[in-house]
């Protein structure tokens, strides 16, 4: 009889005792039933008929029994046992092992030859990986792939140590070693299907580069084509056996790799080459994480959207360094062509259904044309554009119940006040009234506030609760715009009318000033009966606000300089005003309170 036999045989007589172990506990647990359900039938027949009890005899209560119930199994003391008993036990061995190595190769430092070194290094990572063969129908997976990633490691090592340390291989054979090396982890990871192998075999192919240098490898081309067949192959591999972690660590290692190469040897003059070959990798990385999803027909694994994501800032980052200097006049080409991409292919993706990608790649659309107008544009025309484009998404996402959309209009609308701002630093250099740099923003503000203020309004009228609130509550949002399109209203006319007669030759004229307070008054009380009349408590309250601060500024800056009849004039008209405020409370605050 045949080792071989020998063992199935021992394991045919494992498995049947484990099922005829189960079977005795089925039938115990079966009897167990039986008894109770007996036991419950006889107390409900004596509850349906019972018998009347002698005189001679006392009438004691009837006590049943519980079921006899089994002793529960520790299963996570019994799990916290392997654990601790299995792979803590084999990874400190390893470690223990390895130190061991370690002070041994010390040892043998002066008793060796450099060749023996070299020879009892490979020695020792075969002998390690052939344990673990040997040990894969023995023991549980992560001990064999334990002893065989151990092995690849040692190999790895006394190769680093050949080609670094004592220089007894050259570039060729250290680059084939290494190469042959990645080769069999690879191997053995898909002949096991280990994804821990595949990880130790990626580390080991992408830690080439770092000391693997010498004979011309320090080439740019021989550096971005070895990395770009290492990830092909890599890639293809994890994009098979949907191995997340791999593709993982194949993105970290290439921008580790990508970062350290530009730090120490990137010039100008590889500008065009690091770009194509940047270009390549976010090309494979990108087909890697999107592609296998969708050949399945089915939604974006998670954690691939997230490498998606991420491998897609760092390459907008590094491609937008790269040919900034290229595209001097057009500095925001590069992130507006990316937006389109973006937009498009979320499109397309919109057609499978998959909504998850299609939000994502939608996201980055928004996020790469809002930095290629913040780069291209001045601050004016950054208004214009953050403006009409924040009031479009705030519509779109109520329109169509996105948060996406609905969160990033709420951002732009930031970004527009921040642009906004940026404006009124930098002085009016063309001579229009309301055309020019500062009138064109207060307009754009204005628009795309008031539209994006309105659509909120009638959303919240028509849906009292909606899918976007938990993301920005839209009385919220209502509540930031409103207060603002007042100022800027305030503002902006003020500012536009100084302006007009500054360009007569009439600056500080006391017309002008009046023309202001009038404005103010105007605006206050436009608000005023706006709320009233939609019954609006804080549109009203922002009206009260504008008549009071006009009124003090009639007092303390007005009065200073304002002769008669503009005197006059100002205080007719801010009184009259107000006394129309109170006739308004007096004919619609008791209604309104009311209907509060």
């Amino acid at each position: 009889m045949t080792d071989e036999t020998r063992r199935e045989l021992e394991a045919i007589k494992s498995e049947l005792y484990r099922l005829s172990y189960r079977v005795r506990a089925l039938e115990e647990r079966l009897m167990r039933e039986s008894r109770l359900e007996a036991a419950r039938a006889t107390q409900t027949a004596q509850t349906e008929a019972p018998q009347p009890p002698s005189r001679s005899e006392p009438i004691l209560p009837r006590v049943v029994s519980p079921p006899p119930t089994t002793p529960p199994t520790n299963e996570e003391a019994q799990s916290f046992e392997r654990v601790l008993g299995g792979k803590v036990a084999l990874y400190t061995g390893l470690a223990l092992l390895f130190l061991a190595t370690a002070f041994f190769l010390g040892w043998a430092w002066t008793q060796l030859s450099p060749a023996g070194r070299l020879t009892l290094g490979y020695v020792g990572g075969a002998l390690l990986m052939g344990l673990g063969v040997a040990a894969r129908e023995r023991t549980e997976r992560w001990f064999s792939d334990g002893l065989m990633g151990a092995g690849l490691a040692t190999l790895y090592l006394t190769t680093w140590a050949g080609w670094e340390r004592y220089a007894l291989l050259s570039y060729a054979g250290a680059f084939g070693l290494t190469g042959a090396i990645t080769a069999l982890g690879v191997a053995l990871a898909l002949w096991r299907g280990s994804e821990t192998l595949a990880i130790v075999a990626t580390l080991g192919g992408f830690s080439a580069p770092v000391w693997l240098r010498g004979d011309g490898a320090g080439a740019p081309a021989n550096f971005f084509g070895y990395l770009a067949a290492l990830n092909a192959g890599m890639l293809t591999i994890s994009a098979w056996r949907e191995w997340r972690y791999h593709q993982l660590t194949c993105l970290v290692a290439t921008i580790a790799l990508l970062n350290g190469w530009a730090i120490t040897s990137y010039t100008p003059e590889y500008r065009r080459l690091t770009l194509g070959f940047v270009s390549l990798y976010y090309a494979l990385f990108s087909a890697a994480y999107l592609l296998p999803d969708a050949l399945r027909r089915r939604t974006t694994d998670a954690v691939s959207l997230a490498l998606f994501l991420v491998a897609s800032l760092h390459y907008l980052l590094a491609g937008y360094a790269l040919i900034q200097d290229e595209w001097r006049k057009y500095p925001g080409a590069f992130l507006a062509a990316m937006g389109a991409l973006y937009f498009a292919l979320g499109w397309l993706k919109t057609l499978t259904k998959d909504s998850p990608t299609d939000a994502a790649l939608f996201t980055l659309g928004i996020v790469c044309v809002a930095a290629a107008i913040a780069v291209q544009f001045q601050p004016s025309a950054q208004v214009v554009l953050y403006s009409v484009t924040a009031a479009g998404l705030i519509l779109g996402g109520l329109r169509l119940q996105t948060r996406l959309l609905y969160g990033f209009g709420a951002l732009l609308t930031l970004a527009a006040v921040a642009a906004m701002w940026s404006a009124l630093i930098e002085p009016i250099r063309t001579r229009v009234v309301l055309l020019n740099e500062h009138g064109v923003g207060w307009l754009a503000l204005l628009v795309g506030g008031g539209a994006a203020l309105y659509g909120l309004y009638r959303d919240m009228q028509a849906y009292p609760q909606s899918a976007v609130d938990p993301l920005v509550p839209r009385y919220a949002l209502a509540q930031l715009i409103a207060p603002a399109l007042v100022i800027a209203l305030a503002w902006g006319s003020a500012e536009q009318t100084l302006y007009a007669f500054e360009l007569t030759g009439q600056r500080d004229a006391p017309l002008a000033h009046l023309l202001v307070s009038l404005e103010w008054t105007l605006i206050g009380a436009g608000l005023l009966v706006g709320g009233v009349q939609a019954s609006l408590r804080g549109v009203r309250l922002m009206g009260l606000g504008m008549l009071a601060l006009t009124t003090c500024k009639l007092f303390l800056y007005d009065l200073g300089f304002l002769q008669m009849p503009y005197r006059a004039l100002s205080f007719a008209g801010l009184g009259l005003a107000l006394i129309g405020v109170a006739w308004l409370y007096s004919r619609f605050g008791t209604a309104d309170a009311r209907a509060n």
